[in-house]
């Protein structure tokens, strides 16, 4: 996939400029809808950045990027979880995916590592419970974001993680992307970019299309 151009990525946000973020997002009924989860929020700031950038902003700004994307795409919905900074509890995040009854739920974060500031690159986590319904589909969705991911954006592969995770709680596939990190100052300041934070959503939104569209043909 192309990144987008400096002045593409301006005209961007000339039109959120005007719209306003929370306009967006409210199109008409499409094939698949997917729920976007901005992680913390509000009290929450998540992991802090060697330069003071809190992981909540991060997690939010990307997450607008994509719904931002879906707005204009004639295929794919994207209701975001949150769409400013409060916090939201876990139950209530995933309870909003299963309510609506979305075709997958992804959750954005960025990562750290206070002992270990070399520490960089791009990871997807999914639940560590190889009997739920839905990993396979999660397992699946994974291998497909980190492979686009790693390779579009030329960061760090560091593979596929389980772990026992909220994630679980939803009812279709489901996975919690770490678009790097913050406790690298060099990876840091690429994340602190509206460019790169663009860069990012495209990517995932792209995989998660050409994902639903795979399911979908079988």
């Amino acid at each position: 996939m192309k990144a987008l151009t400096a002045r593409a990525f301006v005209s961007v946000l000339v039109l959120v400029c005007i719209c306003g973020w929370g306009s967006l997002g409210q199109g008409q009924a499409k094939r698949f809808l997917v729920v976007i989860d901005p992680g913390h929020g509000g009290w929450d700031p998540g992991a802090i950045g060697f330069y003071g950038t809190q992981e909540k902003d991060i997690n939010l700004n990307i997450a607008r990027f994509i719904r931002l994307l879906g707005l204009y795409d004639d295929e794919i919905s994207i209701v975001l979880t949150r769409s400013e900074d409060i916090y939201v509890p876990h139950g209530e995040r995933t309870g909003l995916a299963n309510r609506l009854k979305a075709d997958l739920f992804v959750s954005i974060h960025a990562n750290a590592h206070p002992r270990h500031a070399a520490a960089n690159g791009i990871e997807v986590l999914v639940h560590d419970d190889p009997n739920l319904r839905t990993y396979p589909q999660s397992r699946a969705l994974a291998s497909l974001l980190q492979k686009r991911l790693t390779r579009a954006l030329g960061v760090t592969d560091r593979g596929i993680k389980h772990q026992r995770l909220f994630i679980r709680r939803a009812e279709m596939p489901a996975v919690l992307i770490e678009t790097g990190f913050l406790t690298n100052p060099s990876e840091e300041l690429k994340l602190r970019s509206w460019l790169y934070q663009w860069t990012v959503a495209q990517v995932i939104f792209e995989t998660i299309k050409e994902y639903l569209r795979r399911q979908n043909a079988r």
